[in-house]
């Protein structure tokens, strides 16, 4: 059982990717190698749920909605590999122009260009809209993930006018060119899109116990080849 951020980010690093909740029956997960006496602690060495915000902020592991959306991490080793299978060919003003996305998602897209770093309570507010009624935003911001334009880079308080800390803490948002150590983009070229994903699937495949490769691959979005 991993009981310390180290033993965390090691094992992680071993595996090559590592879903954070419980994934598919016999797949390595966070939630299924950790005591659950020492979540939602608030100690950064020992409570998995700092661990997700830790390794992002200090990039010793990339975090988000990245295993096909589902929440995960992955080492830098097979970063680039997930870049080429996961992101489209097209860029998204080249998506745009030819009419393969939404006004919505184009001004989130803007928005990042502009910004850079946005986190979700301020991209709302650029964008117009309440918590409430933000369902769409936060679609697009998991599909932004996904398709690894951006990444979370690590996560920020809420200050009243008082400066006073308040409300849950929010995901802070970065293009993955800015956040990404450029050692985890080299070499994106070199993999075609299905050969990067034949071998997320490969090592999935070898990591688990009695996971098939169609099975991951519907889990993860991804033709089985």
């Amino acid at each position: 059982m991993l009981t310390n951020y180290v033993e965390f980010l090691a094992r992680v690093e071993q595996l090559g990717y590592m879903p954070f909740s419980h994934f598919l029956p016999g797949f390595p997960s966070v939630a299924a190698e950790t005591p659950s006496n020492i979540w939602y602690t608030g100690e950064e060495d020992t409570d998995p749920w700092r661990w997700k915000d830790r390794a992002a902020e200090e990039k010793r592991l990339a975090y988000g909605c990245i295993l096909g959306g589902h929440k995960g991490f992955i080492s830098a080793r097979l970063y680039a590999v997930f870049l080429a299978a996961f992101r489209p060919a097209l860029s998204l003003p080249e998506r745009y122009s030819a009419g393969l996305v939404d006004q919505q998602l184009w001004r989130m897209w803007q928005l990042f260009d502009e910004h850079r770093t946005l986190d979700t309570h301020r991209l709302r507010r650029l964008m117009g809209v309440s918590k409430q009624a933000s369902g769409k935003v936060d679609a697009n911001l998991r599909r932004f993930q996904q398709e690894f334009v951006i990444t979370v880079a690590g996560i920020v308080q809420k200050v009243s006018a008082r400066g006073q800390l308040y409300g849950w803490p929010s995901n802070v948002y970065r293009l993955v060119e800015d956040w990404a150590p450029e050692i985890w983009l080299q070499g994106v070229e070199e993999w075609s899109s299905s050969e990067a994903r034949a071998l997320i699937l490969d090592e999935g495949v070898a990591m688990s116990q009695g996971v098939s490769r169609v099975e991951l691959s519907r889990k993860l979005g991804l033709p089985p080849g």
